[in-house]
């Protein structure tokens, strides 16, 4: 139960109100039961009624009126205006009589329809001082709630109080209810002719009520919204009788937009790499010497890869010249030869995210973790000769994880090396299917490995020590013990374990090569592809991924993409 004292320290100065409002945050705000004491003296016939109005538009506005048996009359009008979901302000009028006082604090924090928030009515006489402990359950009927209290007492001198309203976004809570009450979402009380020096007690018992916990929010509590639909949808091409292609290629500099004429390129990546690789054929010796040591805006088929020119070569035979560069993608300016070996050790408590912050700071690129996070222990992760690329897949690889970027916008990703375990991929969704007639050429091979259930996963001086064992399965058959400094939670344990699980098994490992379209996006390392046959989906787990594009003599453009699927047999 709250309690509200107030105490009466200031004399009663002339027509001004008596009343200080002061607003301060207090992010509790469920309040359950109602309890009222108040004391009156020489009551006349008053009667008066609080009434809350609330409109569509969120405005809230407040009448209070008194009326009196005898000639003096009293009207007070309170009127507040919210400008957003949280209240901004509150104007109060108050009118007094000489020998008929009135006072009265209101105040209603209610920003949209069943927001439970809490206000006080208080008054006071000048003979006898009225102690009124205020406890207030809020009643929801439809589009509002309602509070009546009706308090009055006879003309003395009026003195000051000052009271606390509590408003503000809720914390995780119990929200209740009320099931039973005598009248749904409407309470009036009213007090007319009692007789002096009576002391009157009223209580309510809390009504039976119903409670469940909601999540914190701002000011409209989340556990009433509903939530999201989260469904993924797979990138399906449809089969048609006949694809009409229009590829494009272009390369540009990066640095001050130089067109660069090439004739051919290849760019590849696969999981375990921290940047592209590939090769690039330019048309003449100068386009070559424009491109070299420079970042170039390459795009083919409408999507724009950002690739570094470096290692040129010249091939001469008879009756021509070509020349041609190796090329990486642009993550790898954060390694040799542009960026210097380093030692780190985390010189304070972090989280997984933390030291991969730490890793590219000042690098110009930006983390998109999609790691489970965990904590490390001040001091328990280091190492030693590594630039920032290196050290990044370093820590990636320590939790079961790969890298993938994002050129243009210069954000690296962390995300499983194993998506869907290969034992599960009955029931997940793909990210792209394939049907037959976008597949140019596929091959498939089988491997022979051993097949593992179970792992023991450990720490270094302040790691822990877990043994990850596949659902279904006895997990008799371990695997190689992993010993790592970063296995400081059992959640970095469950996710290197569950990878190093996932790559034991024979596999059935296909290479498809398929076009590149509008309709079909460049396929990403780590996806999960699925190939449609008549009457059946193959799922499997993408484990590299290649464009390549070529001009010939006659200026015919010639682009597919290749990707290296994995499954488990």
């Amino acid at each position: 139960m709250t309690s509200l004292v107030l105490r009466l320290n200031a004399r009663y100065q002339g027509p001004r109100s008596a009343v200080k409002v002061r607003f301060v945050s207090d992010l509790e705000l469920t309040l359950i039961g109602n309890y009222i004491e108040s004391g009156w003296a020489a009551i006349s016939d008053i009667a008066h009624e609080a009434e809350l109005i609330t409109n569509t538009t969120g405005s809230v506005a407040q009448v209070c009126q008194t009326n009196h048996a005898r000639q003096r009359c009293i009207e007070q009008h309170f009127d507040t205006q919210y400008l957003s979901a949280i209240n901004t302000g509150l104007l109060c009028t108050a009118f007094y009589s000489k020998t008929l006082i009135m006072a009265e604090h209101c105040t209603s924090p209610y920003t949209r329809a069943l927001e439970e928030k809490q206000y006080f009515i208080s008054a006071y006489s000048v003979a006898d001082t009225v102690r009124q402990t205020v406890s207030n359950s809020y009643i929801s009927k439809g589009q509002y709630t309602l509070i009546h209290t009706n308090i009055t007492w006879t003309p003395a001198q009026l003195r000051g109080a000052s009271a606390l309203v509590r408003y503000g976004p809720s914390q995780s809570t119990y929200i209740c209810r009320f099931t039973a009450h005598p009248k749904n979402g409407y309470v009036k009380l009213s007090f007319v002719n009692q007789s002096a020096n009576l002391k009157t007690k009223i209580r309510f018992s809390p009504p039976s009520h119903t409670c469940y916990w909601t999540l914190p929010g701002g000011t409209v509590r989340s556990g009433d919204d509903l939530p999201t639909i989260d469904r993924k949808i797979p990138i399906e091409p449809q089969i048609q009788r006949a694809y009409i292609m229009q590829p494009t290629i272009t390369c540009k500099r990066l640095s001050d937009n130089q067109d660069i004429l090439i004739t051919a390129l290849s760019h590849s990546f696969e999981r375990g790499q921290f940047a592209a690789t590939g090769s690039i054929k330019f048309c003449s010796r100068i386009d070559m010497e424009r491109a070299l040591g420079q970042e170039l805006l390459v795009t083919i088929n409408g999507y724009e890869y950002v690739v570094i020119c470096e290692q040129p070569s010249t091939s001469s035979k008879f009756g021509s010249v070509s020349f041609s560069a190796s090329i990486r993608g642009r993550f790898a300016m954060l390694s040799a030869p542009y960026a210097r070996e380093i030692n780190y050790t985390n010189p304070t408590a972090k989280t997984l995210a933390g030291v991969m912050s730490d890793v590219l700071t000042n690098s110009g690129w930006s983390l998109d973790n999609q790691m489970v996070d965990y904590a490390i222990p001040k001091g328990a992760f280091s190492y030693r000769g590594l630039t920032p690329a290196g050290a990044l897949l370093r820590i990636a690889q320590s939790v079961g994880g790969i890298l993938d970027f994002d050129g243009i916008t210069k954000t690296v990703s962390v995300i499983p090396e194993w998506p869907v375990s290969p034992w599960d991929t009955d029931n997940a969704v793909c990210d792209i299917i394939l049907n037959d007639s976008l597949i140019l050429e596929n091959n498939t091979r089988q491997t022979v490995n051993l097949e593992h259930t179970a792992v023991f996963v450990r720490g270094e001086q302040q790691g822990v020590a877990c043994k990850i064992k596949r659902s279904g399965t006895l997990g008799d058959q371990y695997a190689h013990d992993v010993v790592d400094s970063l296995i400081t939670d059992k959640q970095a344990a469950r996710q290197r374990g569950t990878c190093e699980l996932a790559r034991s098994g024979n596999k059935q490992i296909s290479e498809i090569r398929t076009k590149l379209t509008a309709e079909l996006p460049p396929i990403r390392p780590g996806m999960l592809i699925g190939i449609r046959y008549s009457d059946s989906l193959y799922k499997a787990t993408c484990d590299s991924a290649s464009i390549s594009a070529s001009i010939n003599t006659q200026g015919a453009i010639t682009v597919n993409q290749s990707i290296r699927v994995v499954a488990n047999v």
